[in-house]
């Protein structure tokens, strides 16, 4: 294992050697060439077949504050001045210093030789801040936004162009106009290069495929990173690498060659430039968050959380403030990067002295990411040549994570080869992994045996209890036929009728019951309140139990001084069938002028919330005590004063439910005294995260049948 690490050490290093030299040969400047000197240039001794491109570096005639396109003698200027190229603006005009903001026309005479005169060349245009118009020879030739004497007037557009021109004389005049008022930075402050047209494009196409090749491969491993995040969501590092490349991937889009520009032409220039700056605290946030989830004891949670606090105010005010006031800000993002870069290097150097895994590879990486954002950092104060190196530093960066990775990866192999050994070691011991598949499989055989025979059941029950309905209905039927009955006597219809009614009651009670049987009924659990919940049941069924003169009564018993409120974890429409048939039920056989209650009881025991008990009361003719065993089982319709019409199959579902709900349902009776059927139902006085689903999954509520609801306080059978 040491071995390939090494190996892989070895294969980053050349790498880092390698791509550089990569990048400089794609971005490489030309050989020495001549300087401008007083607006003037000399490339009369130029040999273009040997040297193809030309920087235009030097003194350029500059007039500040003023628009110039035509240098005739007529021409109303001011007295020109020099002004070396590249340079901002804030580095002053003649020694003195100016505004970033303002407007001024850029001059500069190229010499070139007779044979050179009437051949086509090309001016390879950087982005020059933050607007131009370029002018060859009288001839305009070029524009990027629109050049003004003001904020208002101005249009900023500053990416980089290609213009061919063909000067007609030995001598060439390119006049540039240029006006800033929107960011930090006015006036050329990259090098324009000269060259025969072949030579540029390629010059301009090479940049193009590198930027467009680093800002792929950074977008192409930020997916990977994000689609390995769902796979493992504990490994959070993913999805923060994942961020931070394809941040530092758009801003590479929106430098250099600015390609977001060409891919989306409309796109906003204000909104370039805070995606440019959002995207740096974006990375650097991301990178932070990172380190942090590999390294949580060598980078305090303290400093991440003030670091991103940082971060969020920063990108705030790049948001909320107009360009020409962000920008103002550079140096401060600088420094943001610059400490947050330290803080990482200080807490990979401690893991690596703590020989944590893959610290010291990673910090190598984390060291040639800074050192390519200080090299960005040093062009942008016109120090360094290297234009937009962060993205070639991240993926040096993302290649010590994926070396990283490998090694991980090898090392689950090895965790494979022993996981395998103990699995040779756990099939020694056959004879109990098979008797338990074998226990598995009754268990399986024991369910598919209960199906069965409640489907036995079912067929033989419909036989049952179709039959007398049926007969009586094909009674009626035939004696209409016979003409014994008319057969447009409505009291034998409506006999027919309730019947049929009957008859579909019957088979929907059922299939429901055997479906409760047989676990193939999914109950849909919720947390509600026990009183309130009640209490809108009882004043629900209230009316309809005081239309038939009857009194309907609610009642509750609660603990006195318990913090918490009681709460069920219950299906609400199968607890209201529950409570909704037994209503029906006390109803029937509760004379005119009875009464009829509903208790609500809450019984709170240490350690838990308890039991509630509710209990339907009422004041009817009651049972006897041999009905009472009885009253539960199917098809059972009493006897004596209770004796019922129904099919019996209310109460047997009743009790289905409540088993489900892990409860109870029990009656007590006396004749000529009234009977209370009542269900218990565990409480709690809070339900915790997750706890809700912890207790629908042990109380056989996920059944294989699909969802059912049942219409809510739908007496299913009223008979006992």
């Amino acid at each position: 294992m040491r071995r390939r690490f090494v190996r892989c050490a070895l294969l980053l290093c050349l790498f880092v050697l390698l791509v550089p030299s990569v990048a400089a040969a794609a971005t490489q400047s030309p050989e020495p060439s001549p300087l401008a000197a007083r607006g003037v240039i000399d490339l009369r001794g130029v040999n273009w077949q040997q040297q193809d491109v030309v920087l235009l570096n030097g003194e350029w005639e500059v007039y500040w504050q003023q628009l110039l396109n035509s240098f005739g003698s007529s021409q109303n200027r001011q007295t020109s001045m020099y002004m070396p190229v590249p340079s901002p603006w804030k580095k002053g005009v003649a020694g003195q210093t100016v505004s970033n903001h303002g407007f001024a026309t850029y001059r500069l005479r190229i010499l070139f030789d007779e044979e050179a005169a009437n051949k086509q060349f090309a001016l390879y245009m950087p982005s020059v801040a933050s607007a131009y118009e370029l002018w060859i020879d009288g001839q305009r030739l070029g524009q990027n936004g629109v050049v003004g004497k003001s904020r208002e007037e101005m249009v900023p557009q500053n990416y980089s162009k290609v213009v061919v021109f063909r000067p007609k004389h030995p001598e060439a005049e390119v006049v540039l106009q240029v006006s800033n008022f929107v960011q930090r930075n006015g006036g050329v402050w990259e090098a324009i290069r000269l060259g025969p047209v072949q030579s540029i494009i390629l010059q301009r196409e090479s940049r193009l495929v590198y930027e467009a090749l680093i800002a792929g491969s950074l977008f192409v491993m930020g997916i990977y990173h994000l689609i390995l995040y769902p796979l493992r969501r504990k490994e959070k590092s993913a999805l923060y690498f994942s961020v931070c490349c394809m941040a530092v991937s758009l801003r590479t889009l929106l430098l250099g060659e600015t390609l977001a520009y060409r891919f989306i032409p409309v796109f906003p220039w204000s909104l370039g430039v805070k995606l440019e700056y959002l995207t740096s605290f974006v990375a650097m946030m991301a990178l932070l968050l990172f380190v942090r989830s590999q390294y949580p004891q060598e980078l305090k949670r303290g400093y991440v959380k003030g670091a991103l606090l940082a971060g969020g105010i920063l990108g705030s005010l790049v948001l909320l403030l107009p360009t020409w006031i962000f920008t103002e800000g550079l140096a401060v993002m600088e420094a943001y990067l610059v400490v947050n870069f330290g803080c990482l290097l200080l807490a990979y150097g401690k893991a690596a002295a703590r020989k944590r895994t893959g610290s010291l590879l990673n910090g190598i990486g984390l060291l040639v990411f800074f050192l390519s954002v200080i090299g960005e950092i040093l062009f942008y104060a016109n120090l360094s040549p290297f234009e937009n190196s962060a993205p070639l530093g991240l993926l040096v960066f993302l290649v010590t994570q994926m070396i990283n990775l490998s090694r991980m990866i090898a090392l689950s192999f090895e965790r494979v080869e022993q996981l395998s050994l103990e699995l040779r070691q756990i099939n020694e011991s056959l004879e109990e992994k098979v008797s338990r598949r074998t226990q598995a499989l009754k268990e399986k055989n024991e369910e598919l045996r209960r199906m069965e025979e409640s489907r036995r059941k079912l067929l033989s029950n419909i036989a049952h209890e179709l039959g007398t309905p049926l007969t009586s209905i094909q009674g009626f039927i035939k004696a209409m036929i016979d003409g014994v009955v008319k057969s447009d006597d409505s009291r034998y219809l409506h006999i027919i009728y309730d019947k049929t009614i009957y008859l579909h009651r019957i088979i929907t009670d059922l299939f429901e019951l055997s479906r409760m049987e047989a676990r193939q009924i999914r109950f849909h659990y919720q947390p509600v309140m026990l009183l309130p919940f009640f209490r809108q049941l009882y004043e629900k069924y209230r009316m309809d139990i005081e239309e038939k003169g009857l009194s309907f009564h609610w009642e509750t018993s609660c603990p006195a001084q318990v913090e918490g409120e009681p709460v069920l974890w219950v299906d609400p429409v199968r607890i209201e069938q529950v409570v909704a048939n037994l209503l029906v039920n006390a109803q029937k056989y509760t004379p005119a002028g009875g009464a009829i209650t509903l208790r609500v009881a809450w019984e709170c025991t240490a350690g838990s919330g308890g039991l509630a008990r509710i209990c339907v009361r009422d004041t009817g003719s009651g049972m006897d005590a041999e009905t009472l065993p009885f009253v539960f089982d199917r098809f059972y319709k009493g006897k004596g004063p209770r004796k019922g019409e129904g099919a019996g199959l209310g109460l047997a579902i009743c009790k289905e439910i409540v088993d489900h709900h892990q409860g109870n349902l029990r009656v007590e009776s006396e004749v000529g005294a009234g009977s209370a059927f009542t269900f218990s139902l565990p409480v709690r006085l809070k339900i915790g995260e997750g706890e809700g689903e912890r207790d629908g999954q042990t109380g056989h509520h996920a059944g294989r049948g699909r969802s059912e609801h049942p219409g809510a306080g739908r007496a299913i059978s009223h008979g006992q």
